[in-house]
């Protein structure tokens, strides 16, 4: 799986041998009428052909899917894997006795919380790979891969009902504990787009495509006054038992999804075989679609948006007659 160490090489390598691969066959930079062979006046970006992208993108994911990772009961990595184990929950107490010494040994601690259900997404970087194919002078058909990891990180606090409430030394309630889920999301965009070419230099274009999605839930941590609590872990393992060894059930929380896009963007030509393109998109999808692996994942379509830059160039980059 991709991991911040080994994507940016991993794309770099796929990009430049996306073009190579056509290195044998780029055109040259001036094109041919198909009926008499005679030039066709127009610049190199108005010619038919391959154009490779690499670029990074600023990506807003709805906070429809967040709620996830409240913690719930009714999600199946929740709060009440520590909670309900009599060993994790005693380990708690032993915890905030320690921190906490005027709840005292026998003073209640209150495990109920109130979920955050307006959980949201941080905002995402990713790196985006693409290949065009422009068979005519507007009209192209798009086919992209990116990757993003998206993160979910809040706060709780428990609750000591026997301590009075007004007392600022002593107040009725824990620090505020974490907890932080990271999610992986692979897309694959296939569009098919018009550029319009009223510019040498600047070109806008717009696309429509279908969005292909396949997510997996990569981490679920709570740190609780500094010790952290692997939640997945112990979902493989809901019977623990100190000095028993581990009977770990399998289990990989993911599922795939599909929506639409459509993207803005403006081609800043300032070479003659290397552009920067400027994108805005928009996409509705669906997410998790699998009721085995993520019931309760919430796989209504919604609304995620992208801001970013494209390096593009042109097929003849690679060919020796540029």
């Amino acid at each position: 799986m991709f991991n911040k160490k080994n994507i940016l090489p991993l794309c770099g390598f796929l990009f430049l041998f996306c073009g190579f691969l056509f290195h044998s066959t780029a055109q040259d930079s001036t094109f041919y009428d198909s009926a008499d062979e005679e030039p066709v006046a127009g610049t190199p970006w108005e010619r038919k052909g391959f154009e490779f992208s690499i670029g990074g993108n600023v990506y807003f994911a709805s906070k429809k899917n967040a709620n996830y990772y409240n913690g719930a009961p009714e999600n199946n990595i929740n709060f009440n894997l520590l909670w309900k184990n009599e060993y994790r929950r005693r380990e708690i107490e032993t915890l905030l006795r320690e921190k906490y010494r005027y709840v005292g040994a026998d003073g209640s601690i209150d495990f109920s919380n109130d979920y955050n259900y307006d959980a949201t997404y941080n905002l995402a970087m990713d790196v985006a790979l693409g290949m065009k194919y422009r068979f005519h002078k507007n009209w192209y058909l798009e086919l992209s891969y990116s990757f993003r990891r998206l993160t979910v990180q809040n706060y709780f606090f428990f609750k000591f009902p026997d301590v009075l409430d007004g007392n600022k030394e002593n107040p009725p309630y824990s620090d505020n504990e974490s907890f932080v889920a990271k999610e992986d999301r692979h897309y694959i965009d296939l569009s098919v787009g018009y550029i319009f070419q009223k510019h040498t230099i600047v070109k806008p274009f717009l696309s429509l495509g279908a969005q292909f999605t396949y997510i997996r839930i990569k981490e679920f941590n709570v740190v609780i006054e500094n010790q952290p609590y692997d939640l997945m872990h112990m979902a493989r393992n809901p019977n623990y038992q100190p000095g028993v060894q581990d009977e770990t059930y399998y289990m990989d929380w993911s599922g795939p999804g599909y929506g639409f896009l459509f993207t803005a963007g403006i081609k800043i030509a300032f070479s003659k075989m290397v552009s920067l393109d400027p994108i805005f998109q928009m996409s509705v999808a669906s997410f998790g679609n699998s009721s085995s692996k993520l019931p309760n994942f919430n796989t209504a379509f919604c609304f995620n948006y992208i801001a970013g830059v494209r390096l593009v160039v042109s097929d003849g980059f690679f060919s020796r007659n540029k």
